[in-house]
C-alpha cells in the first residue's frame, strides 16, 4: 500500500467524529507519525479541559464559581444561600449555612419551650395534662402540700424502704377496703404528733345536744311573748343552729379552765375501730366555729364548719386550731415523729379558715424519697453572726449575703475560679474576657444607655491613638501627661488660659485682695479686675486688717467721674434688682446692717376712700396720706403686722419706725389707739401738712408709740 502524508485537513461544520470539535484543525507531523487536534486559536483540547468544566462527566473546579441566577441540583433550582444573619426569605429555592441552621434550631427551641414540656429539667404547665398511657414516678404531690397529720394537700410517694405512702384529707372507698394493719391516731396535744395551739384549749366531750332556737329576752331581762301568749324564739347564733358540747368542769382534783373563746375554730379527729372486717365505717372528723362558751360547755356552729364535718359526739377530743378574726389565736406548732416527713416541725400562722394550705411559715422535715432533710422559711430569714460580717439574709424578696469565703463543689473558692478559670471569648463579636482583662476587637466600641442611645464611644484618632468620646467624664482622680483640645494644645499647668497651681485655679490673688480676673482656691473665690472685684470665702478680710472677719467682700474703686448727664455719676458696691414676687426684698439679715447712712428713695401712699384701706409696712415706712372724707383710722394689729413680714407672730424685740404726712387737698385723718409719752392711749388728727412719727414695737407690749407729732 502506498503511504500518504496528511499535512492539514479542516474539519467540516458537522464533524464525522465526536472526537473533533467543530472548527478544529488536525495537524500531522509530516512523517506519518502523530497528529494533533487544535482549535482555530491554536489551543489544544487538554488545555481546554483544564479551563472549563465538563458537563458529561465528574469534574472539579479549583476556583470560586459565582452563579448569578442560581444553580440546579437534581433539576431543583437553588437561588440563594442564607447565612447566619441574612434577612432573606426562607423558601424552597434557598439553602442555609451550618451556622444559620444552628441559629434556626436555637430560635425554634425557645418557641418549642412554650409548647412542649422539658424532660431534661424541671418544667410546668397551667393546662390539664392527660397521661392516658399511665405514669411512673417515685412521688406525686400537689403544689400546696404540707406534710404531717395537721398538714394540707395531697402526696403519694415511695419511701426509702420501698413502702408506698399516701397522704389525703379524705379517702372514699366505694366497695371494700382491706387493711393488713390499721394504725389509728387522734388529733390532740399528745401522741406521736404533738400540737401546740395558741390557747392551750383542749377538752373531752361528755354530752352533746343540738339547739335550734332559744327564748328571746329584752334588754331588761324580760321574756318576749306573742299576742297568742306563746314565747318568742330566735336562732342561738348568727349562723343558725348550734351543738352544745359539755365537758367536765374538774377532773376530780382541780378545776379545769375553759380556754375556748368565741370565734375559735375547734377540731376533732379520731378513728375508733378495731382490727377486723367492717362495713360503712369511716374516721370521725369535724372542724367548726365556736359561737358561745360557758363554764363547762361550748357551742359550735351547725352550718359554719369544714365541708364534710361530722356531728360532735360524746368522747370526742376537741382542740382549738385557728380563729376567724383574732390573730392571737391563729397560730399553731406541730412536732411529729411519725409519718411522712418525720421527724418534722411545722409552724403555722394565719389560720382563719378550715384549711392549712399556705399557712405554714416555717417547716423542718425529712424527705424520704430524696433521702434528705429540708428547711423551708416563707418570709424573712437570717443566718449568720450578730455583727453581720458573715451572713445570708432574705428580706423583702431580696437575697443578700456576705461571705468571707464561698466554696464551690470543686473545692475551690469563687474568688479562685474568677481569677484563674473564668474566661469568655465571643469570636464574632470581638469580645474576649480572660485573666481579668477584657479585650474588644473593633474599630469603634459604643456604650449605650437603656434606651439604646450612645453615651460613650471608644475609637482611635487619625494617628491611630486610642481615644474616648463622651458628653463629660466624671472621675475622682484624673492624671494626664498631655491634653489635646479641638483648637490647640492644652499644656501642662493651664487649661484654656486658666493657670493651674497647687490648690488654685486661675491667677494668683495677693494678700490685699488684688489679682487677676478669676481665682479659685479651696476656701475662696475672687472674680473681677484690679480696681473692682468680689471676694467670697472663709475670710476675705485683708491680712493688714484685724479684729473682725468677713465671708464676702466687694471692692469698687473704678474711676467714674463723667458728669455729662447733669448729675453726679455714682459707683455702687452692690446693685440689686428684684421683681416677680408677691413681695420683693433687696436684702435680708438676722443681724444689724452697719453703714454710714441708709437712704430711702421711695414713699408709700395711703389713700383712704371708704371704710377700708390697704397698707404694707414691709414695703414702705414713710407714707403720704390722702382721704376723700374725714376718717378715723385704726392701725393694723399685731397679727396683721406679723403677716406683712411673712411671720405668724412678731418677735419680742420687734421695732419699726413709721412716718405719716397728710397731703394737700386731703380731709382730716384721725389715727386712733396711739400711746403718748405718758403711756396713755390717744388719738391724733392729721390735717393738711401735719405729720406724725410712730414707733411700732412689742416692748413692753405691742402698740404704736408716739415719737413726734407736728400739727
Amino acid at each position: 500500500m502506498k503511504q500518504v502524508d496528511i499535512k492539514s485537513i479542516v474539519i467540516p461544520n458537522k464533524p464525522r467524529s465526536g472526537n473533533y470539535p467543530v472548527g478544529s484543525t488536525v495537524v500531522g507531523s509530516g512523517s506519518g507519525g502523530n497528529t494533533t487536534i487544535v482549535n482555530q486559536g491554536g489551543v489544544d483540547l487538554a488545555t481546554l479541559r483544564q479551563q472549563f468544566l465538563s458537563k458529561k462527566s465528574d469534574d472539579t473546579a479549583s476556583g470560586v464559581i459565582n452563579f448569578l441566577k442560581g444553580i440546579k441540583i437534581a433539576s431543583e433550582l437553588i437561588k440563594s444561600v442564607l447565612k447566619e444573619n441574612s434577612e432573606g426569605e426562607i423558601t424552597d429555592e434557598a439553602i442555609m449555612s451550618a451556622l444559620r441552621v444552628i441559629k434556626e434550631i436555637e430560635d425554634n427551641n425557645e418557641k418549642l419551650k412554650k409548647i412542649f414540656l422539658r424532660k431534661d429539667q424541671e418544667d410546668q404547665t397551667n393546662y390539664l395534662l392527660k397521661l392516658l398511657g399511665g405514669i411512673i414516678s417515685p412521688f406525686l404531690e400537689s403544689p400546696n402540700f404540707v406534710t404531717g397529720m395537721m398538714g394540707a394537700g395531697m402526696r403519694i410517694a415511695q419511701e426509702e424502704n420501698g413502702d408506698s405512702v399516701g397522704w389525703f384529707d379524705r379517702l372514699y372507698v366505694r366497695k371494700k377496703a382491706e387493711f393488713q394493719m390499721l394504725s389509728i391516731m387522734e388529733t390532740e396535744l399528745a401522741g406521736a404528733s404533738f400540737m401546740f395551739n395558741a390557747s392551750g384549749a383542749r377538752a373531752t366531750i361528755t354530752k352533746v345536744e343540738r339547739i335550734d332556737a332559744v327564748p328571746f329576752y329584752y334588754a331588761d331581762g324580760s321574756a318576749k311573748y306573742y299576742s297568742d301568749g306563746s314565747r318568742a324564739y330566735v336562732q342561738p347564733s348568727a349562723h343558725g343552729a348550734v351543738y352544745r358540747c359539755y365537758f367536765l368542769a374538774n377532773d376530780g382534783e382541780k378545776a379545769i379552765e375553759n380556754r375556748f373563746r368565741v370565734g375559735n375554730l375547734v377540731r376533732s379527729q379520731s378513728f375508733n375501730i378495731k382490727s377486723g372486717v367492717y362495713e360503712n365505717v369511716s374516721n370521725h372528723y369535724w372542724w367548726r366555729l365556736v359561737t358561745a362558751v360557758g363554764d363547762n360547755w361550748i357551742e359550735v356552729s351547725v352550718n359554719h364548719c369544714d365541708e364534710g364535718s361530722d356531728i360532735p359526739k360524746e368522747g370526742d377530743v376537741v382542740v382549738q386550731l385557728g380563729d376567724i378574726s383574732d390573730t392571737d389565736f391563729q397560730s399553731a406548732i406541730v412536732l411529729s415523729a411519725y409519718g411522712d416527713g418525720a421527724p418534722s416541725l411545722i409552724f403555722y400562722q394565719g389560720i382563719n379558715s378550715y384549711s392549712l394550705s399556705g399557712k405554714d411559715i416555717v417547716t423542718i422535715g425529712y424527705d424520704r424519697v430524696k433521702k434528705e432533710g429540708y428547711f423551708n422559711v416563707y418570709g424573712r430569714a437570717y443566718i449568720g453572726n450578730r455583727e453581720q460580717t458573715n451572713y445570708l439574709s432574705l428580706s423583702d424578696g431580696k437575697l443578700v449575703g456576705r461571705f468571707s469565703e464561698l466554696m464551690l463543689s470543686s473545692g475551690k473558692s469563687v474568688v479562685e475560679v474568677a481569677k484563674d478559670e473564668i474566661s469568655l471569648e465571643l469570636e464574632d463579636t470581638g469580645i474576649n474576657v480572660k485573666d481579668r482583662t477584657v479585650t474588644v476587637h473593633a474599630d469603634n466600641f459604643f456604650v449605650t444607655n437603656t434606651s439604646g442611645e450612645p453615651i460613650a464611644v471608644f475609637t482611635t484618632d487619625k494617628n491611630g491613638r486610642p481615644i474616648v468620646k463622651a458628653e463629660y467624664i466624671d472621675v475622682d482622680n484624673l492624671k494626664v501627661k498631655h491634653l489635646d483640645g479641638a483648637e490647640g494644645s492644652l499644656e501642662r499647668g493651664s487649661i484654656g488660659g486658666f493657670e493651674l497651681a497647687n490648690g488654685r485655679i486661675g491667677s494668683e490673688a495677693t494678700a490685699s485682695g488684688g489679682g487677676g480676673s478669676l481665682s479659685i482656691y479651696s476656701d475662696m473665690i475672687r472674680v473681677g479686675g484690679t480696681s473692682s472685684y468680689v471676694l467670697i470665702g472663709k475670710n476675705v478680710v485683708p491680712a493688714t486688717a484685724s479684729g473682725f472677719t468677713a465671708a464676702g467682700r466687694i471692692i469698687n474703686n473704678q474711676t467714674n467721674t463723667y458728669g455729662g448727664y447733669g448729675f453726679d455719676v455714682a459707683n455702687y458696691g452692690l446693685f440689686i434688682e428684684v421683681s416677680g414676687g408677691t413681695k420683693n426684698y433687696g436684702l435680708k439679715s438676722n443681724a444689724p446692717l452697719m453703714a454710714t447712712a441708709f437712704i430711702g428713695t421711695k414713699i408709700g401712699r395711703l389713700n383712704i376712700t371708704g371704710s377700708t384701706y390697704k397698707i404694707d409696712f414691709s414695703q414702705n415706712n414713710i407714707f403720704f396720706i390722702y382721704a376723700s372724707s374725714a376718717y378715723n383710722v385704726t392701725l393694723p394689729d399685731e397679727s396683721q403686722v406679723a403677716s406683712m413680714f411673712g411671720m405668724s407672730s412678731l418677735p419680742s424685740d420687734f421695732g419699726l419706725m413709721l412716718v405719716f404726712r397728710c397731703l394737700a387737698g386731703s380731709k382730716n385723718v384721725t389715727l386712733a389707739g396711739i400711746y403718748d409719752q405718758n403711756g396713755s392711749v390717744q388719738s391724733y388728727t392729721l390735717a393738711v401738712g401735719d405729720s406724725i412719727i410712730l414707733l411700732v414695737a412689742k416692748v413692753p407690749y405691742f402698740g404704736y408709740f408716739l415719737i413726734n407729732y407736728t400739727s
